[in-house]
C-alpha cells in the first residue's frame, strides 16, 4: 500500500509512552522487526520499525513527541483485514480514554479511534481512502 496513514494522538506530547513496552510488543508480534533510531534532533520521526518477513511487510515510524506513529507502507496477503488490525494494535499503546485519530495522508480523511472501534470499521475507511 502506497498511502501513508497516521495514527495521531490529540496532545501535544505524549511522554507516557512506554517505548521499551513498544519495543518488546512489536518484536513479540512481528519477530522479524528491525528498529532503527536517528540521533539528529532536526527529525520529526526518531524511530523506524521495519519489517519484510513473509507474514507482513511494513515501515513505521514514530514521532519525537510520542503521540503520532505513521504507516509508510504496509502489505500482506490478506491486506485490507491485517492492516485494520495493525491499526487497531497500534491504538492500543495510547490510552483508552484519549482521543485518537486515524488520518491519511493527504489529510483529508479521518476516523476517531476509541478503544472499541472494529476491524470492519477501519477496513471501512480504508476502502474508502483507496487502500
Amino acid at each position: 500500500m502506497s498511502i501513508a496513514s497516521l495514527i495521531h494522538l490529540n496532545e501535544s506530547e505524549n511522554s507516557d509512552f512506554d517505548r521499551k513496552k513498544f519495543h518488546t510488543a512489536i518484536i513479540e508480534k512481528y519477530p522479524k522487526t528491525a528498529t532503527e533510531e536517528s540521533k539528529y534532533q532536526s527529525l520529526a520521526y526518531d524511530v523506524c520499525w521495519e519489517n519484510n518477513s513473509e507474514q507482513c511487510q511494513f515501515e513505521l515510524r514514530m514521532d519525537r513527541k510520542r503521540c503520532t506513529f505513521v504507516i509508510e507502507y504496509f502489505n500482506s496477503n490478506h491486506r485490507l483485514g491485517d492492516y485494520a488490525s495493525f491499526i487497531l494494535w497500534l491504538r492500543t499503546f495510547f490510552p483508552k480514554e484519549k482521543e485518537v485519530i486515524l488520518v491519511d495522508e493527504n489529510n483529508s480523511e479521518l476516523m476517531i479511534l476509541s478503544s472499541d472501534t472494529s476491524i470492519e470499521a477501519i477496513k471501512n475507511w480504508l476502502e474508502s481512502v483507496g487502500l
